[in-house]
């Protein structure tokens, strides 16, 4: 047999072998909880269909995956129609598994997350998690967590959440490539409690690690709608290379942050405030981070660069390092509070009709002060093309100019760049950043320009599960309002020192 003839062959034996695969999937149904135990015989391209109805206190594990090409899937037999209540959870323990068409409604359990991924390459499409909480607010669990890699929540509709812990989170170790797109993160209540945000991101850089490893998450396409949480961090990454792009949050209180890490982007995002109490615009520590094309509007604050932490020695006997454990071996390690930021990338944002400054440079410097030592300055930034428009008038560009006295005086950070930045209607302060600004004024009869912050701006037609999307259409959604039980219950300040 010559060479041609064996590669024929081999490429009929493959064709062969995968359409055995194909042939040998079966449709199976599973008509209640009682039933689940069917899921440890599923096989590759195998078709799960959960009949519709009540479900519970049903907990779905799956330990047997499909693979690349014949994922094992499992549905819902009619979209929205299976209704989780109790202490049901979803546990998807083996490869290339999809899970489309639950819902989640009024259950809670005691503690971990409501979904879980411990495998790779799973999907979980078209669900919604409603009102799902604990009696009592402290009890913590996530509704979604991400232990493994390259899984996805697609399309997915989460509203009401009111316990602690963050809606959605992303496991320190050995969880990578893991996204959440178009999905809607609705009518969320505000509720005094650390780590409480919608998406938290761990993963390498967490500890403020320099390699190149990260958790390299992808947040795209979703709709935050007064989704609160915590009311200091919509979305928190505390990990390297993650993107957060083409979101759109609105009336929500907190903001965009990138809490450590490096290697970060955060892009063509839109807030939009609606001068809601509360909301903020977007904050970032940690090195070689990019924050371009977002837009802002009607929030307390735009942009924050915040001031790192000096940890390589106490400069006063005051001082108190943060030590973490960390790790499984609990490696007690030393890091900064806030890293510093340098070398990060801020171009071509817009900010209109902020309340208080469009650009604050040094962020949080010696705040704490000599307890913490957050007395680094952001160095060797490039802030480019921005635009600042302040019908209203007052300061656009703050700064901090270091404390030079001692033992301060030891410091001396490199300039950053600022150019060809414009300001309409407000006032740059800060001096290091002047000459990179053109101040105008407002033309007179000014007014936004809609059409494309329109052509950025999701709607809720756009984002989550169709039947959802149907449903409300249709009138017949009523889920969407905050009930009485959802509304804040110690709507307060509180210390966000570590935030």
């Amino acid at each position: 047999m010559n060479q041609l003839h064996s590669i024929a062959f081999i490429c009929i034996v493959f064709n062969s072998l995968i359409g055995q695969t194909s042939l040998s999937a079966r449709e199976v149904t599973i008509a209640g909880p009682s039933q689940l135990k069917a899921l440890s015989s599923v096989r590759p391209g195998d078709i799960v269909t959960l009949k519709n109805g009540n479900w519970m206190d049903a907990a779905i594990s799956i330990s047997k995956g499909g693979d690349a090409r014949n994922p094992v899937v499992i549905r819902a037999e009619k979209p929205g129609g299976v209704i989780f209540g109790g202490s049901s959870t979803l546990e998807i323990n083996a490869p290339f598994v999809t899970v489309d068409g639950l819902f989640f409604y009024k259950g809670s359990i005691a503690k971990d997350s409501l979904v879980r991924f411990n495998s790779h390459h799973g999907v979980v499409s078209n669900i919604a998690i409603v009102d799902c909480n604990p009696a009592a607010f402290e009890t913590k669990y996530y509704w979604v967590f991400f232990s493994g890699d390259h899984n996805r929540v697609d399309r997915c509709y989460f509203k009401g959440k009111n316990n602690l812990d963050p809606l959605i989170g992303n496991a320190v170790e050995m969880s990578r490539h893991n996204s959440v797109t178009r999905s809607y993160f609705k009518n969320i209540p505000y509720n005094v409690g650390n780590g409480r945000e919608v998406i938290r991101v761990w993963g390498s850089g967490k500890f403020d690690e320099p390699d190149e490893d990260g958790a390299f998450f992808n947040i795209e396409g979703n709709l935050f709608d007064h989704a609160d949480g915590e009311g200091t961090e919509i979305i928190s990454l505390k990990s390297n290379h993650n993107v957060v792009q083409h979101n759109t949050v609105i009336a929500t209180r907190g903001g965009i942050n990138i809490r450590r890490g490096n290697y970060n982007t955060v892009k063509d995002n839109v807030v939009l405030g609606m001068n809601r109490e509360g909301t903020q615009g977007l904050r970032m520590s940690g090195q070689h981070n990019t924050v371009q094309g977002n837009y802002v509007s009607g929030c307390e604050y735009g942009i924050r660069v915040s001031s790192g932490e000096f940890i390589e020695k106490s400069l006063t006997p005051s001082y108190q390092p943060d030590n973490k454990e960390k790790g499984k071996k609990n490696q007690v390690v030393r890091i900064p509070t806030y890293p510093q930021n340098r070398q990060l990338t801020l171009t071509d944002n817009v900010m209109v009709g902020i309340t208080g400054a469009d650009l604050e440079i040094g962020f949080g410097y010696k705040n704490s002060w000599p307890e913490s030592q957050q007395i680094l300055m952001p160095e060797e930034c490039l802030v480019k093309n921005n635009r600042f428009v302040r019908p209203n008038g007052g300061i656009s560009v703050i700064g901090t100019i270091p404390d030079v006295s001692p033992p301060l005086d030891c410091f001396n950070f490199k300039p950053n760049q600022y150019d060809s930045n414009r300001v309409w209607g407000g006032q740059v302060t800060y001096a290091p950043a002047a000459a990179g600004f053109r101040i105008q004024n407002i033309p007179p009869n000014w007014s936004e320009p809609l059409e494309p912050l329109a052509k950025k701006t999701l709607t809720a037609e756009e984002v989550g599960p169709e039947w959802v999307i149907a449903l409300r259409r249709a009138g017949n959604f009523p889920m969407e309002e905050m009930a009485a039980s959802d509304r804040p219950v110690n709507p307060k300040n509180h210390d966000n020192k570590k935030k």
